[in-house]
């Protein structure tokens, strides 16, 4: 019985990769074919402008649901705040371009260091709570820090652009969709190989016994703090370098934009819907997450097309969806979907398999 259970468990995860590698060399490939040389060729167009748009913003949340999962899976630690990193990386990057006139890809490289050094700095304090109070005080920071970069002026100026936002000079290129695309989809690929490495390092051994109980890792010699802060850091690194492309990519930011508060939960909801701790589940969790927020919106060629809601409703019922779906998943699958197919959660195929099995005559 164990056995063929195991068995099973490795067939589903199996297939899952399998799939999972498809999905991603249909993603990366389409795009190829919008360009001259494979039109010229009659090779039919596999990806739009709007396909471009939808791709670059799930990689993007890729990259935040996979960061935060170092410092929220592996380590534990339930951030709230880390769209304060995202709108420090796309600001830092912003300001090097808008104000001191340094070119997109010389300045990108600062985001997330500045991003690894706040998060550094606040994380010496903040690290010291645990479990909810860590959670709202985190909140707080990426609240705080949203407010600050537009109220602070200098002189009667606003610093940061205030609140009319900070313009940036379009990058003038070929195929800017795609260079972009290619350029979200590396820094996803980057994050997703930092946390192959942090759960396969000593480093990361020492999140996990964090994670299990802080006090007998500290008994065994994990420098809690160092390591607690480094993950927070490392963290802020991805999804700051995350905001920095955005900010070129979108060109405009402002609060709104790069500080959303709806960040903070979706990135959240997308590692556990994927499957905190993994390394590819929080990808996992952010396409299909992404998928249905652009479903529910109307943004996608198929939309749900319901007499009773119109268009200006359909955000909030967005929202409630989302709280339902966050339900569901803490609940029955706490584990995420990559083992929800692995039999490894309460309610899965494989359960209910077993279940028919014992119940049946």
């Amino acid at each position: 019985m164990i056995s063929s259970t195991i068995s099973s468990n490795r067939r589903w995860r199996r297939i899952f990769l399998v799939l999972g590698a498809v999905v991603a060399a249909y993603a990366v490939l389409a795009p190829l074919t919008s360009l001259d040389f494979a039109q010229s060729a009659n090779v039919p167009l596999l990806a739009d402008r709007l396909w471009f748009r939808l791709a670059t913003y799930i990689a993007m949340f890729i990259v935040m649901a996979t960061a935060w999962n170092i410092i929220g899976g592996i380590t534990g630690y339930a951030a709230f705040g880390n769209v304060a990193f995202f709108g420090i990386g796309a600001y830092t990057t912003g300001m090097l371009i808008a104000k001191a006139k340094w070119p997109f890809l010389v300045a990108l490289p600062l985001a997330p260091v500045v991003s690894a050094a706040f998060a550094a700095l606040v994380g010496l304090p903040l690290l010291r709570l645990r479990g909810h109070y860590f959670a709202v005080a985190s909140l707080g920071v990426g609240v705080a820090v949203g407010e600050l970069v537009q109220n602070i002026d200098y002189g009667g100026q606003p610093v940061f652009g205030g609140a009319s936002g900070l313009f940036l000079p379009i990058l003038s290129i070929n195929n800017r969709g795609l260079f972009f695309f290619y350029l979200m989809v590396a820094a996803a690929a980057i994050a997703i190989a930092v946390t192959w490495w942090v759960l396969r390092s000593r480093f990361g051994y020492g999140l996990i016994a964090i994670r299990e109980n802080e006090e007998a890792a500290a008994v065994i010699g994990v420098n809690t703090t160092a390591y607690k802060v480094a993950a927070y850091a490392l963290a802020a690194a991805l999804t700051g370098l995350a905001g920095g492309i955005f900010s070129q990519w979108n060109v405009f930011i402002n609060q709104d934009n790069a500080f959303p508060i709806e960040y903070n939960v979706q990135m959240i909801l997308m590692a556990l819907l994927g499957g905190t701790g993994t390394v590819f589940g929080p990808a996992a969790g952010a396409v299909l997450l992404q998928l249905l927020i652009q479903f529910l919106g109307g943004s996608l060629p198929i939309t749900l097309n319901l007499p009773f809601v119109s268009d200006t409703a359909r955000p909030i019922l967005a929202q409630v969806i989302l709280g339902l779906l966050l339900i569901l998943v803490v609940i029955f699958v706490p584990r995420g979907v990559i083992d929800f197919f692995g039999g490894r959660t309460r309610l899965s195929l494989s359960y209910l398999r077993r279940s028919l099995r014992e119940t049946s005559l």
